[in-house]
């Protein structure tokens, strides 16, 4: 900043230039967006990096004896589809704007930074995707410990919880964090554990001093202390949330009513999911497209409303683990579900209100417009009309229904004062009612007489002149003015004041068009000033009750999920899940969501059943061929334990669940190689966090454990997991072990609480079919070649492994392969040597019926001797 320093002392430089300077001294890390005009001007870097994001021509603009600056530059109108671009480009933006009249400037316009735009603190719903939150959070370090903060400044949802260090990397992506801010004596322990495109904010230290920071906070909520909050003691979490407030005030200069109130976050009481589960389930991303299509969240959402669907996916992230939260949730959704007719008449007042949390927040940052408030008012009338249509027979819908506060004083004012075909320009006026203000009223005659009066006088002049054609028009630049053709110059009389020359006519004035424009433009602009006047006094009123509304705003989003399951469950043959105090998990009958959804119309999907428990149906081991439906048999049990505990109802005839306190699923492989990760170490990591954290209430999901290495390394591992899982009294957890390892199968006589299925394929004419049902017993074969032909292997591939397979088949059972002393590898399956040799002795086409079974006998006691 220094060579800044210079430039700003410069005398050399202009007026304009300076005053620029002295704004960007104080905001170094923001691109400065300076008003001049109808423009929005960059400068020097800032203009070298707009021009290149933005796609606009990087210019020069001359700065009196001094240097040349590069400028770029847009018209002022654009400025929120610019603005967007360069937030999405993990930048931050000053807003310098001219805040004087230039008419009344007698220097150079005054200007000032009135807001500092950040991709964690954006409002404004242009920038935003209306469905998700978009949160900014705040991180404060102590030894291992952490504090963390999470607001979402759109909607003034405003979170704190306390941590470990190791953890901050899950809450960033639980919480799909835009920016992050923290303290900059810690700017080097958290910059090496966040995504590079994740915004990084680093404020001063004073900023994380406790009391500042508690003070703050009381402060902003109004109270004594904040004990009420349940954060008292808790120093970590005060730190993280005051600084982000101290941030706001920086970024938006106090702009935080709407922040009213402040939760913390728990883990008890909820499921525990981590990363590696939401990415295997493919909740919210799909792991092939990269998108919403084929996910959980895009084949359950019925939502009407913007903030019920971000609220959904703040349930499918915090799947409840409080049975008594979770069967209010399933028998209000009953309630829909069964009263089909309140569900229609619910959705449709609903389908009619808007996203009250964002129209609070811009209201807070005075980013309103009418349109807001109107819209505003609207909703709060159509949840009136929700409240009246639930009656007390509707038992647990009463109870919810009855926790909406009254607004209709504020819904009257609204109403009463703003014209509901209002423009969304508040600059355009013409917004408030007429009968609101006598002022106003009276300079709104002026201005709609002022087109009479101009017709009147043009007619007037017409007469006076003999020129038909003479016209009265208005441009921004000369005002009004009198317009005649050249051909009748000499019919002007000398009261006409020439204004203007062009090719073909004359543009005159007069001292009597003079006076009423004057007269006409006063009156527009003492409108827009009073209207503008009285929307500020509605706005303040509105903020008085900002915890009201946000209460009601918080019940549509309830009520648009609520609603939303009974819809999907009645539209997709849903069924109400059952809990058990037992770690069980039964299901008939059930199906994938997103698979079933995802199937030609003529295909059926074919649902399966599962029997898990604790106490002889512990861990399920599955195999199969690959295509046959292992994965999607998996993946459905895990989705339908998730949504039973959000509150839904579940794919299935029958489900009855004991409470899982975890879910964790190993599905599928990939690597991290940015982070130096193979797919087998990626593989092991989300293993050892299976085993090192699961409990007995925790269900448990594994594809192909062991796979990403080599074949016996890779059995070993997974009986050794299986075993562990089994005989760990700390663990047993309800597991699902899908495999290719065929050897696995013989686990389920060697451990009491295992068991096996298969998925039942058949072969017909060298074709394999696949029926995708669920079987007890282990799969005989593995199919592999045959499912390399039906994905299209060229022939003579087909032929060479058929030749191969049926060599190394004979190897195998000529050879003990698996042999400890030869190959390192764990020989599970050891077979005497002797037993082989007498059965290579024998011809058995030369025995006979009786002498086979004989000899058949005489092995069976042989190896029971053994």
């Amino acid at each position: 900043m220094e060579m800044k320093e210079n430039i700003i002392k410069n005398k050399k430089s202009t007026p304009v230039m300076r005053q620029y300077w002295e704004a960007k001294k104080q905001h170094p890390d923001s691109i400065m967006l300076f008003r001049m005009g109808d423009f929005y001007e960059t400068f020097d870097e800032d203009a070298k990096i707009t021009s290149k994001i933005l796609n606009i021509a990087l210019t020069k603009r001359s700065n009196g004896a001094a240097s040349a600056v590069p400028l770029a530059g847009f018209p002022y109108h654009a400025l929120d589809q610019h603005v967007h671009k360069l937030l999405d480009s993990g930048n931050k933006v000053a807003l310098c704007e001219q805040v004087e009249d230039p008419k009344l400037s007698k220097g150079i316009v005054k200007r000032e930074v009135v807001e500092i735009l950040s991709p964690g603190t954006a409002i404004s719903t242009k920038f935003l995707n209306e469905n998700e939150n978009n949160f900014l959070a705040s991180f404060f370090l102590k030894n291992q410990d952490i504090g963390f903060c999470i607001l979402d400044n759109s909607t003034g949802e405003f979170y704190c919880g306390e941590s470990t260090f190791n953890r901050t990397r899950k809450i960033v992506d639980q919480y799909q964090i835009k920016e992050i801010i923290i303290p900059k004596s810690q700017e080097e322990k958290f910059i090496k554990i966040f995504k590079d495109n994740i915004m990084l904010t680093i404020y001063d230290d004073w900023k994380s001093d406790f009391d500042s920071c508690y003070n703050r906070l009381i402060k902003q909520f109004k109270c004594n202390s904040l004990k009420g909050y349940g954060i008292d003691s808790k120093k970590l979490s005060v730190i993280a949330s005051g600084a982000t407030l101290f941030y706001l005030d920086n970024n938006y200069f106090g702009k935080t009513n709407h922040i009213t109130g402040l939760s913390q976050i728990i883990d008890d009481g909820y499921m525990k999911i981590d990363d590696f589960t939401f990415r295997n389930l493919e909740i919210f991303e799909s792991m092939s497209t990269q998108n919403k299509k084929g996910t959980l969240i895009n084949s359950i959402d019925f939502t009407l409303t913007a903030s019920g669907s971000r609220l959904l996916k703040k349930h499918l992230r915090r799947p409840l683990n409080d049975l008594k939260r979770i069967k209010n949730r399933l028998m209000l959704v009953d309630e829909l579900f069964v009263n089909k007719s309140l569900l229609k008449n619910i959705r449709g007042f609903l389908k009619n209100t808007y996203d009250i949390e964002r129209i609070i927040g811009k209201i807070s940052n005075q980013k309103s417009n009418p349109r807001d408030l109107i819209n505003l008012a609207l909703s709060i009338e159509k949840l009136n009309e929700v409240k009246n249509c639930v009656t007390k027979e509707d038992e647990y819908l009463f109870k919810t229904i009855k926790n909406i506060k009254n607004n209709n004083s504020i819904m009257n004012l609204i109403f009463s004062s703003i014209d509901e075909d209002c423009p969304i320009n508040i600059n355009k006026g013409d917004f408030i009612k007429s009968g609101i203000n006598k002022e106003l009223d009276k300079y709104r005659d002026i201005s709609k007489n002022a087109n009479k009066w101009l017709v009147d006088y043009q007619e007037r002049l017409r007469e006076s002149t003999k020129i038909n054609s003479l016209k009265i028009n208005y441009n921004k630049i000369f005002g009004y003015y009198i317009e005649i053709r050249k051909i009748h110059l000499d019919k002007i009389p000398d009261f006409f004041i020439r204004k203007q020359t062009l090719v073909n006519s004359e543009r005159y004035y007069t001292s009597d068009l003079k006076e009423y424009e004057e007269k006409i433009l006063s009156s527009t602009d003492k409108c827009i000033e009073i209207e503008k006047s009285i929307y500020d006094n509605i706005q303040s009123k509105i903020t008085l009750s900002f915890n009201k509304i946000q209460n009601n705003a918080h019940i549509i989003a309830y009520l648009d999920i609520i609603c939303s399951h009974a819809t999907l469950a009645i539209n997709y043959n849903y069924t109400m899940p059952k809990f058990s105090k037992k770690s069980v998990f039964e299901l008939e009958e059930s199906r994938h969501p997103v698979v079933e959804r995802l199937l030609p119309v003529n295909e059926q999907y074919i649902p399966n059943n599962l029997m898990l428990d604790n106490s002889s149906r512990q861990i399920a081991i599955i195999t199969g061929p690959n295509m046959a439906g292992k994965s999607t048999y998996l993946r459905q049990v895990a989705i339908i334990a998730l949504l039973s505990q959000i509150g839904s109802f579940v794919p299935a005839e029958k489900c009855t669940i004991g409470l899982v306190d975890q879910l964790f699923t190993r599905v599928g492989a990939s690597d991290n190689l940015a982070g130096g990760e193979s797919t087998f170490l990626v593989e092991m990591n989300e293993a050892a966090n299976i085993l090192n954290n699961a409990t007995s209430k925790s269900l448990i999901i594994l594809d192909e454990i062991g796979r990403g290495t080599a074949t016996f390394d890779g059995l070993s591992l997974a009986w050794s997991i299986t075993e562990y899982l089994h005989n760990n009294k700390k663990v047993g957890a309800r597991t699902m072990f899908a495999t290719h390892y065929h050897e696995l199968i013989f686990l389920a006589d060697k451990l009491k609480k295992a068991f096996n299925l298969n998925i039942e394929v058949k072969e017909y004419n060298d074709e394999l079919i696949f029926l995708r049902k669920i079987k007890d017993g282990g799969a005989n074969k593995s199919y592999g070649i045959q499912v390399a032909e039906m994905a299209g292997l060229p022939y003579k591939i087909i032929s060479r492994a058929k030749e191969l397979l049926l060599k190394f088949s004979n190897e195998k059972t000529n050879n003990n392969t698996v042999n400890e002393n030869n190959n390192n590898q764990l020989n599970l399956f050891k077979i005497e040597s002797k037993l082989i040799k007498k059965i290579k002795s024998i011809d058995l086409n030369k025995l006979s019926p009786i002498e086979s079974l004989n000899f058949l006998n005489e092995l069976k006691n042989e190896f029971k001797d053994n």
